[in-house]
């Protein structure tokens, strides 16, 4: 496949708004890819929603299985705060600025784009390359979810997820991720007279600080020595109308990164406790949903598939130009990981952001062949987002390699 055909459809697929759903368009383009190589595939619709699907397609066949893994969908865009049109690649040096470059339509196309080659120059596979396209990563993983109960990944040997690492992170572990929603109900009133009302606004800022306090107790002494400690944030805050109206609703949403030694339920149940407490001393009414409820993953350091993506790999970051700024946050990285880091080599380690690998493998959360490595710059979910043109090509022909020797 030419060069140009390869960024063609990193920008056909960029120019596809899958922000946050919709991934059927993208899922659709991807099949008609793989029908021209002859490459088996199924499109698979959510339960749920029509406009939302997964793809899967094979290449060879038995064993070994190594699934490889991207996700179709993005998160949302602030046009106003783009220098460029979002969903449309715009390139500047070796830059390609758009919406999903990095998280990760680039990951995507280019497993896409190197079964494509291998399957068109008639390269034998040893075992089976199994790719799981998967919509709704960014809100709820409900695609990934839907793949391992239908048995997709039952009798993977290894799994292999595209997102962005850059060249030099192998990932082989993720903290999990918990998203609540505290809701306060009240009464409204004038604001000259309070005592007519119930203001949701204080019972919710009293809630959240009575969870700030449990969560500091949960976590104190609490550590992974791989993913490091729980990370807890309040992230958006609601409530009231106007100045002079005590408020009758207020809404607070908190994201959570967690590790195996302060489980998901275990947060989830002291949080209700707090809740429970509070309504039963108080005229408060607070409630507690969990939008998002995903397991921390850790893999298998010494997996033969991290050897060998780190093996392929080497020669292609050995190569790679990187700027002194950029070493600088590689050692900080490492440090605050807690694992040694020798300048032009390999970070491997675990990382706090969550992937569709807590669904996949949320029955074997502890020493699965695990990996996370794809092409990507330091910028996902951020306005101005981009991928190195090089570093997206090259990507190609490190999985091609990988896909090619995972099972010898």
């Amino acid at each position: 496949m030419e060069q140009e055909q390869k960024l063609q459809i990193l920008q056909d697929l960029v120019a596809l708004h899958s922000v946050n759903g919709d991934e059927l368009p993208v899922a659709n383009y991807l099949k008609k890819l793989l029908d021209a190589a002859g490459i088996e595939n199924k499109i698979l619709p959510l339960k749920d929603d029509a406009n939302r699907a997964n793809l899967v397609a094979e290449l060879g066949s038995g064993k070994p299985v190594l699934v490889i893994s991207g996700h179709m969908d993005t998160v949302d865009v602030n046009k106003d705060n783009w220098k460029t049109d979002p969903f449309k690649i715009t390139k500047d040096g070796d830059k390609l600025y758009g919406r999903g470059t990095t998280d990760m339509k680039a990951g995507l196309a280019a497993m896409v784009i190197a079964m494509i080659e291998l399957k068109e120059s008639g390269t034998e596979i040893p075992g089976t390359i199994r790719l799981l396209a998967t919509a709704g990563e960014e809100v709820g993983q409900p695609g990934a979810e839907e793949l391992q109960e239908q048995g997709y990944i039952d009798d993977a040997d290894a799994l292999l997820i595209g997102e962005p690492s850059g060249l030099f992170r192998t990932v082989f572990a993720n903290k999990g991720e918990l998203d609540i929603t505290i809701s306060s109900e009240g009464k409204t009133a004038h604001s000259s007279m309070p005592f007519l009302g119930n203001n949701a606004v204080e019972h919710l800022l009293n809630v959240l600080d009575n969870i700030k306090k449990c969560i500091k107790e949960l976590t104190s002494g609490v550590k992974n020595d791989v993913l490091g400690e729980t990370v807890f944030n309040i992230d958006t805050i609601k409530g009231g109308n106007q100045v002079n109206a005590i408020p009758n609703y207020a809404q607070a949403e908190l994201n959570l990164r967690t590790i195996p030694e302060l489980s998901n339920p275990k947060i989830l149940e002291a949080f209700q406790q707090v809740i429970d407490d509070y309504n039963n001393s108080t005229t408060g009414h607070v409630k507690m949903s969990v939008d998002m409820d995903i397991v921390p993953i850790i893999g298998d350091r010494d997996s033969k598939l991290l050897k060998l993506v780190q093996d392929t790999a080497r020669p292609y970051l050995a190569k790679q130009e990187i700027p002194a700024e950029q070493r600088a946050l590689m050692q900080k990285e490492a440090q605050m990981a807690n694992i040694e880091y020798q300048d032009g080599g390999f970070l491997t380690e675990g990382v706090s952001g969550g992937t569709d690998g807590s669904k996949f493998l949320i029955n074997r959360p502890t020493g699965f062949a695990y990996l996370v490595y794809g092409p990507g710059s330091d910028t996902p979910h951020q306005d101005n987002e981009y991928v190195s043109e090089k570093m997206y090509l090259d990507f190609i022909n490190i999985y091609k390699d990988i896909f090619t020797n995972f099972g010898k």
